[in-house]
């Protein structure tokens, strides 16, 4: 019995003993990771810009104030970071773009296949116009979110590529796979007028797009008194790359019109048709033009001769860019080309075989 009773005590401080002690570990494991996380950041740093540097991306004065990795070891932070961009090694103009966020985060999502996530807050970027696309209308953006998930973490060149991509898709072609979010402002120009848009993506499935908030699109709409329809407005939100344009091109119609028709009303709403479907097929083509063109016609407040001169004198437009007829020749054509409606009055008389759409 006595001896039992000696068998308890050494068996009882050895079960208070293994946890104390594995948490004691875990903790120094947990510190010492702690400490090394500057110094691994470093060399990560200096390996990435090297992989970057293949991509044809060139990278300078990358630094960040803080560092700190998760009590699971599986994730590390990084507050404060900055960098030098250069998108174009082959000009002259080197390291004029910058990146500026307040946090980035590297979470292991998944240990068992070592895929995980990145994810950068308070991002502000401000691009050159020497690394600036051109298909990206924006050169700036502030108060910024981005995140990209299932990346292959323990393969940096890998992890480059992927993030390279899947940007490349949302900033460029306004449709990514996979899950990439993106959430920030950028400033919308038309026309010597500046407004601060919000731009954010949406999921379809498993694609991600960019759009505006289409009361931003309606503001800046007002300002410049374009008075587009909802569904135009719509139409604008969900091509934020394509917004400055649009809308450019619709002030640029509604300008030309009013200055070579400035007295007579319904020919100067031929010449701003025309001109617009013209100018719409010129930079995105004719697919696009006549979606653009057909949601004005959506609006209430036309009569049924109203609405079926507009769809025509669009289509004449589209075709006359077809035809190759330069832009400075238009106003001429629309007072005297017999194929464009001048008058709702008209309609009748051309009949529905004659009538475009």
């Amino acid at each position: 019995m006595r001896q039992d009773r000696k068998d308890v005590k050494p068996r009882s401080r050895v079960l208070i003993v293994i946890p104390i002690l594995l948490v004691v570990l875990w903790a120094a494991v947990w510190g010492g990771a702690s400490a090394l996380t500057p110094r691994l950041s470093h060399t990560a740093v200096a390996r990435m810009m090297e992989i970057f540097e293949r991509l044809g991306i060139g990278m300078g004065d990358l630094s960040f104030k803080t560092s700190r990795v998760s009590p699971l070891l599986n994730r590390i932070e990084l507050g404060g970071v900055y960098a030098r961009l250069d998108l174009d090694l082959s000009d002259k103009v080197q390291l004029q773009s910058t990146v500026d966020t307040q946090a980035a985060e590297v979470d292991l999502g998944n240990p068992f296949n070592l895929r995980g996530s990145v994810r950068l807050s308070g991002l502000e970027i401000r691009l050159d116009a020497s690394d600036l696309p051109g298909s990206l209308p924006f050169d700036h953006f502030a108060n910024a979110q981005l995140s990209i998930e299932n990346l292959s973490l323990m393969q940096p060149g890998q992890t480059a590529q992927d993030i390279r991509r899947k940007l490349k898709a949302l900033f460029l072609e306004n449709e990514a796979v996979g899950n990439v979010k993106f959430s920030g402002d950028v400033k919308l120009t038309v026309e010597e007028v500046e407004l601060a848009a919000h731009l954010y993506t949406e999921q379809d499935g498993d694609r991600f797009r960019l759009r505006f908030r289409e009361s931003d699109i309606q503001e800046l709409s007002d300002r410049k008194s374009m008075g587009l329809a909802p569904e135009q407005i719509k139409i604008v939100s969900y091509y934020p790359l394509r917004a400055p344009v649009i809308m450019s091109v619709t002030d640029r119609a509604r300008d030309l019109a009013s200055q070579h028709e400035p007295t007579d009303v319904w020919l100067r709403d031929a010449h701003r048709h025309v001109t617009w479907s013209f100018l719409l097929t010129q930079h995105f083509g004719p697919d696009f033009a006549k979606t653009v063109t057909n949601a004005h016609e959506k609006r209430t407040g036309n009569t049924p001769k109203e609405h079926a001169m507009d769809y025509h004198n669009n289509a004449i437009g589209r075709r006359l860019f077809a035809d190759g007829v330069a832009i400075d020749t238009l106003a001429e054509r629309v007072r005297k080309d017999p194929d464009i409606i001048r008058h709702p009055d008209e309609v009748e008389s051309f009949g529905e075989e004659r009538l475009l759409r």
